[in-house]
C-alpha cells in the first residue's frame, strides 16, 4: 500500500509503499477512497502540535473508504460497507485498519468525498453546541469564523439544533457562503462595530452561545455580547493567537468559558463519543449537514494540496484523492 509518512519534521511528508496491513481482531480494514486534509493534520506533520508522534509515522485524521476485510471477531460491518472514520493519525494510506469503534456507516445517499471530512469538524461542533454549551431549541449562537471547517460545520450544525445563527465572517465574500450554510443573520469581523452590529441583531436577550474556534481579539468582544447565562465555547485559536478574557465579565454577566476539546473527548468517554459521531453520520444523511468541498487532488499532488489547504483561503475542504 501506499502512505504519505513524515520522516523528518521539517521536510514535507513523503509517498512511502509499505506492506499491506492485517485488521487484528475487533479491527476493520478499510480501503480509503478519500482523506481530508485539515490544520491540525498540517501541524501535526510539521511538529507545530503539542503532541509529537514518534518518527516515522503516517499523518492523517479522517478518511472515508469501504470496508475490505475484518478481523476475528469483529461485528457491525461487512465486507463492501461504506464507511468513513476519524484518528489522530494514520489515515492518510490506501488502507488503513482501525477499531470497528472508529467507524461509522456512510448512508447510501451521501457523498463519499463530504464523509471523509464529516466527522472531526462536525462532531467538534455537535460535542461543542450540545454537550459543552447545552444548546437549546430557539436559542442564539455566534459562530466566528463562520466558513471555516468548524466555522461553516458550527453553523450547519446549530441550523440543524433549532437555533438562530449569525455568522460573523471576514469581508463581503465570505458572506454567501456563510448564507448557503444556513445562517440567519451575517456580520463582518473587518468592520470596527461588529460587536454592536451583533448585538443589535441579538437583542435584549443577548447571544447566547459563541462557538469560537478563532481566539485572539475576537474573543473577548465576542464574549461581550452574550447575555446572561451565556456560553462561550473555545473551540480553538485559528486566528493565530491566543485570546485573553478580563474575569470579571464572567461574573457580569452569569456567564461561562467553556473549553471544547474533542480529542480528550474521544479518550476519556469513548463509548459516548461514538454515539455522539453516529449523530452526526445521521444528520449527513439525512442531508442537514454537507461538508463543502473545495478541492481535489491526487496522491502526486500532495504537496500542492497541502499549500491550498495550508493558505486558508478557500472555502470549503481539501481532498486527498486514493
Amino acid at each position: 500500500m501506499q502512505a504519505l509518512r513524515v520522516h523528518a519534521f521539517d521536510q514535507p511528508p513523503q509517498l512511502d509503499t509499505l506492506p499491506s496491513p492485517e485488521p487484528a481482531a475487533g479491527e476493520v480494514r478499510v480501503r480509503v477512497q478519500a482523506c481530508g486534509i485539515s490544520f491540525f493534520d498540517l501541524l501535526i506533520a510539521r511538529g507545530a502540535y503539542q503532541w509529537k508522534p514518534p518518527l516515522p509515522f503516517t499523518v492523517g485524521s479522517e478518511f472515508a473508504g469501504t470496508v475490505d476485510a475484518l478481523g476475528p471477531g469483529t461485528t457491525g460491518f461487512a465486507i463492501g460497507d461504506r464507511v468513513c472514520g476519524s484518528l489522530s493519525i494514520g489515515a492518510w494510506a490506501d488502507q488503513v485498519c482501525v477499531p470497528a469503534s472508529a467507524l461509522q456507516h456512510v448512508a447510501p445517499q451521501a457523498a463519499i468525498d463530504e464523509a471523509a471530512v464529516l466527522l472531526t469538524p462536525y462532531g467538534t461542533a455537535l460535542y461543542a453546541l450540545r454537550e459543552r454549551g447545552q444548546l437549546q431549541a430557539g436559542e442564539t449562537v455566534l459562530v466566528l469564523g463562520a466558513t471555516g471547517s468548524i466555522g461553516d460545520a458550527g453553523v450547519q450544525t446549530a441550523k440543524a439544533l433549532g437555533a438562530r445563527v449569525i455568522a460573523a465572517v471576514s469581508g463581503p465574500a465570505k458572506q454567501t457562503t456563510a448564507r448557503l450554510a444556513g445562517a440567519d443573520e451575517i456580520v463582518d469581523l473587518q468592520s470596527a462595530d461588529w460587536k454592536d452590529a451583533v448585538k443589535a441583531l441579538a437583542g435584549p436577550r443577548g447571544v447566547d452561545v459563541v462557538l469560537d474556534p478563532v481566539g485572539g481579539e475576537a474573543m473577548d468582544t465576542a464574549f461581550r455580547t452574550l447575555g446572561w447565562g451565556g456560553r462561550h465555547l473555545v473551540v480553538g485559536f485559528a486566528g493565530g493567537s491566543i485570546g485573553s478574557l478580563k474575569a470579571n465579565l464572567c461574573i457580569v454577566k452569569g456567564a461561562s468559558l467553556v473549553g471544547v476539546d474533542l480529542r480528550q473527548y474521544r479518550e476519556r468517554q469513548p463509548e459516548r463519543m461514538h454515539g455522539l459521531l453516529a449523530d452526526v453520520a445521521v444528520l449527513h444523511g439525512q442531508g442537514r449537514v454537507r461538508p463543502r468541498i473545495a478541492a481535489h487532488f491526487a496522491l502526486t499532488q500532495a504537496d500542492q494540496a497541502f499549500a491550498m489547504a495550508g493558505a486558508r483561503q478557500t472555502t470549503g475542504r481539501v481532498i486527498l484523492d486514493f
